[in-house]
C-alpha cells in the first residue's frame, strides 16, 4: 500500500476537482461506502486510467479522516478493473487529505 502524507489537513472535497471525469459507476454499488456520510466517486479520465476514491471508513482500523483511491483501467465505458501502476508500486493509495488525493489523480490522469 502507497502511503501519501503531507501536513495539510485541509479537506475541499466541496470544490471538486477533475469533476468532469466523474461517471456514475457505482449506483449499485453492495461495499457499503455509501453509508453515512461517506464519499465515493469514480473518475475515467480520457487516457482509460481512472480512480476510485472513498473517504475512510469511520470504523476501528482506519483512519478517521482521509480517503483511499483505487487504480482503475478502463476496457469500455462501462467495464474496468483494479490495477497496479508501476510509479505507486500499488493498486491502493492513502491520502490524509484531498489534496494529496487531487494530486494523486493528476498523477493518474497524466499517465
Amino acid at each position: 500500500m502507497f502511503i501519501i502524507s503531507h501536513s495539510d489537513s485541509a479537506d475541499r472535497v466541496n470544490e471538486m476537482e477533475y469533476e468532469e471525469y466523474i461517471v456514475d459507476l457505482n449506483a449499485d454499488c453492495v461495499c457499503g461506502c455509501m453509508d453515512g456520510d461517506r464519499f465515493h466517486k469514480i473518475f475515467h479520465f480520457p487516457n482509460d486510467y481512472g480512480a476510485s476514491v472513498v473517504a475512510n471508513p469511520k470504523k476501528a482500523g482506519f483512519s478517521k479522516k482521509g480517503y483511499r483511491i483505487l487504480l482503475l483501467r478502463f476496457s469500455s465505458a462501462t467495464d474496468y478493473k483494479v490495477v497496479t501502476m508501476p510509479m505507486f508500486d500499488s493498486s491502493i493509495l492513502e491520502c490524509e487529505t484531498w489534496e494529496q488525493a487531487v494530486a494523486s489523480m493528476g498523477k493518474i490522469k497524466e499517465l
